[in-house]
């Protein structure tokens, strides 16, 4: 009995390394592919697809916030400029994705339900975005006017729900096909 939980926690735990991995990588290196007016969209749509399915697969409470925290970490580690926002932003994301899908249910159920998986993935993305968008006003990255820098916020957040949304779509049709 012991070592077939052992086993159970062997697998989920490599199973959220797999997918921080992935998520670290994917995002990276779409940002080093795309202008740099887009970088750092298309990793929206892969935190989307890889945080659903690590919450999914693994099953786990906590998972998306450990996996958080493994690519932010990573990414602190590999992305070119300073970029501590990264970080607290993955931590954040995870955190949420979380909450929203352990709140009032079985985790483990909760992770598998398409609408659990639909407001997890918009609320972390929009945690995700305002606490990047925080660190990046604070520090004066945008030296514009009020009105340009709500609308950058506005856009910058409907964007990320928009690809988040669209990568966790994808989990859904696995889980659907794959049951």
């Amino acid at each position: 009995m012991e070592s077939q939980k052992l086993m159970k926690t062997t697998r989920q735990i490599t199973v959220i390394a797999l997918l921080s991995a992935l998520y670290s990588v994917l995002g990276s290196a779409s940002g080093l592919l795309v202008g740099p007016a887009l970088r750092g969209y298309p990793a929206h749509l892969f935190r989307g697809l890889t945080m659903s399915m690590t919450a999914a697969y693994s099953r786990r409470r906590w998972s998306t916030t450990l996996m958080g925290l493994i690519s932010g970490l990573i990414f602190l580690a590999i992305v070119p400029a300073p970029a501590p926002y990264l970080l607290a932003s993955s931590i954040a994301a995870g955190l949420v994705y979380d909450i929203v899908i352990g709140f009032g249910g079985h985790y483990p159920e909760s992770s598998r339900m398409r609408r659990r998986i639909a407001a997890g993935t918009v609320l972390s993305g929009v945690a995700e975005s305002v606490v990047a968008l925080a660190i990046l006003t604070y520090v004066g990255l945008f030296k514009v006017t009020s009105t340009v820098l709500a609308i950058i916020w506005v856009s910058a957040i409907a964007a990320n729900i928009v690809l988040s949304l669209a990568g966790a779509s994808i989990t859904m049709l696995l889980l659907r096909r794959f049951k």
